[in-house]
This record gives C-alpha cells, structure tokens and sequence, in this order.
C-alpha cells in the first residue's frame, strides 16, 4: 500500500514539473524571491522569531513581516501582517512577547507583541527613526540607535535639521573626513546607542559627548554592542579617533553604565588595532569578542580574546591566537565551555567549535 502511493505521489509531481512552464534564472526571479533574515532564538530555546521580506514587482514595493517557527522546523506562523515593515525581532526575557522596529506609525519606533498575536503596542514615539534594537537579560531595559549630533537630545536634533531644511542655500563646507559613506553624505550626526526602561522610561545616550558612531559604518550591526548579564550596563564598539577617523582601524571597546554614562570605560585601550563583537557568557563570568592586532590593517586576522575579573584584576587570553582562520562571529554553549564561530574555510564559509579551556577547534560542518 506504501510502495503504491509513494508512486502515485511520485508520478502527479513529475506530470506537474512536465507541465510547468519554465524559463530561464533571471534578475527579476532573483528580486521576487522570498528573503529570510534575523533569526532569533527565544530565551527558553522553544521558538525561533525572524523576518521575511516579500517583493511584488509590478508594484515595485517590498513588504517585511514577522514569522515564527520551531526550532525543529514546524509551526511555522505568521505574527505581523501590517502593510508597514515590520523587523528587527528581539524576544523579551519572558519569552512571552517579541520587541521589533515598524515603520507603521510612519517612523521607525519600537512595538511589541505577544507570541499569541494580537493588537502590536507602540513603545516609543521619539521625534527620530530608531534602529538596532535590543532587549535586555533581565527584560526591564531596551537599547537602540539613533541619528543625533553630538551633545544633543533627539529633540533638539530635530529641531536643528527642521532648521536645515529651511535654508535656501544646500551647500556645506567639511574640514575632515569622512565625507561620505557609500551613497550617504556626512551631515554631522553620529549614531549614538541609547538605554531604555520599558515600557515609558526616557532613552539614555551613552555617548552624548562622543564624536563617533555605533554601530561602526557603513556595515556595522547589533552585534557591536550588548547589554551587561545584570542589565545596568552597556558595552559597544566605537572608533573616537577624531581627525584621524578616516585612516584610523583603532575601534575600541567600551563599558558604560547607565545610569552614569559619564562613567564610561575604554576596556581595550591597550590595542591599537580592532576591537569589536563584545558576547558575554551565559555564567556571566567572561566576555569574549573579536580583536586584530596590526594597526591600520582592515584584512587583519579577527582573532577571539576571552576577557575575566576576578578580584579586581582583569585578564585577558587570545584563544585563537594559534589558529590560521579569521573568527566571523561569537556564539557560546549553554555552559559557557564551548565558542561556536563560522570563518573563511578553503572557499567554503564553515562552522568551528572551540574550546574555551584547552582551545582545541573542531570543525562541525565544512561544505
């Protein structure tokens, strides 16, 4: 009885593949895909939430909207569904409900919705777009980005470009660089990281008085910056090299807290080169991030360097000081034992696991 409707099924499929009209892969297949991105795995390790982007071409107009899945591959359920985009998925601490960034009040601010679905509730109305969104360990904080000219609150920054917009004359006089980045010109601002208390807290700018962007541009990401285990502190990567900004590879790693960020420190003073990527492990005993060690050398190896305190005294360990590959990203084990990374691999981007103790890498997955 199996064997007879596996070939039923065998032979509609193939009479449907036969039949089905078919062309040659072009540019507009590859726009009208379906584009997956932003996994993110729900505390209690019981749902995966991430965002799909689907294009309708003879609109030209791309929609993003918010799905859930099992971690085994079943599930699968739309949450969102508001013509705006909604993205930038971040679970709360519950488990129980998702922060994300949506464009449907006409600006990008912060929502959140429950795993259930239902109504999205607007948890910030600020007079600037927000990005970068992420949510706390102990889920009473958020902390996102926002375009601002240094020393100033995002009100009086918009205030100040009001008043740009009003001018006649277009022109500007630069007297460093950068100028520009890719397709966007430098008009002052700098993406600077702000705290949050959620729901109705007043975001916190943690580097008011810097000159300088996180995260870095133009490619820089969440990834750059993340909350202390206790949630009373932010860490982040930024490169404050003043006039020196545009040949400068010094980004620094730097630790403020929030509720004092005058405070904050340089913890990787001592390189001159690269710093970034601060992951903190699941014991809240260490922090480990992504380091090169030749000044000026943006193709530097990213080495992995595990950072401990213990008794006021800070040490610091390149783990991956003797492996020839350049480490893509930081993910702990629940155990903190073990660093998963994907790296460059003989033409193939692989995936490593590597052991905290002892630094022996095993491949997982090669091909």
């Amino acid at each position: 009885m199996r064997k007879t409707l596996f070939i039923v099924i065998l032979t509609a499929l193939s009479s449907l593949l036969t039949a089905a009209e078919t062309h040659p892969f072009s540019i507009d297949d590859m726009l009208a895909m379906d584009r997956i991105s932003d996994p993110q795995l729900s505390p209690d390790g019981s749902s995966i939430v991430f965002t799909l982007r689907k294009t309708d071409l003879k609109a030209n107009k791309g929609t993003t909207d918010l799905w859930l899945i099992n971690p085994d591959g079943t599930g699968t359920k739309q949450l969102t569904t508001n013509p705006a985009s909604d993205f930038n998925p971040r679970w709360a601490a519950d488990s129980k409900s998702i922060y994300f960034l949506s464009t449907r009040s006409k600006s990008s601010q912060v929502w959140k919705i429950t795993t259930t679905g239902g109504e999205s509730a607007q948890i910030t109305n600020l007079p600037l777009d927000v990005s970068n969104l992420i949510t706390s360990p102990t889920g009473s904080k958020i902390a996102f980005t926002m375009e601002v000219f240094p020393n100033t609150t995002p009100k009086q920054t918009k205030e100040k470009l009001d008043k740009i917009a009003e001018q006649k004359s277009t022109g500007k006089v630069y007297d460093s660089l950068f100028i520009r980045h890719w397709d966007t010109w430098k008009d002052g601002r700098r993406s600077h990281l702000f705290a949050m208390n959620v729901p109705d807290g007043e975001p916190i700018d943690v580097m008011k008085e810097m000159d300088a962007d996180t995260p870095s541009k133009p490619f820089g990401g969440t990834e750059e910056f993340t909350f202390t285990p206790n949630g009373r502190g932010l860490v982040f990567t930024a490169r404050d090299a003043g006039k020196e900004e545009a040949w400068s590879t010094n980004f620094d790693i730097y630790l403020a807290p929030i509720n004092n960020p005058d405070r904050k420190l340089n913890i990787t003073k001592s390189n001159p080169a690269w710093d970034s990527s601060p992951v903190f492990a699941p014991d809240a005993l260490s922090m480990s991030s992504l380091a090169m060690a030749i000044p000026g050398y943006e193709s530097d190896r990213n080495r992995i360097v595990l950072r401990t305190n213990e008794n006021d005294v800070e040490e610091k360990r390149v783990l991956t000081e003797k492996w020839d590959h350049s480490a893509g990203s930081i993910v702990y084990s629940p155990d903190s034992k073990t660093i998963y990374t994907t790296a460059a691999n003989l033409g193939q981007r692989s995936l490593f696991a590597i052991d905290v103790e002892t630094a022996k890498v095993t491949t997982l997955v090669k091909d």
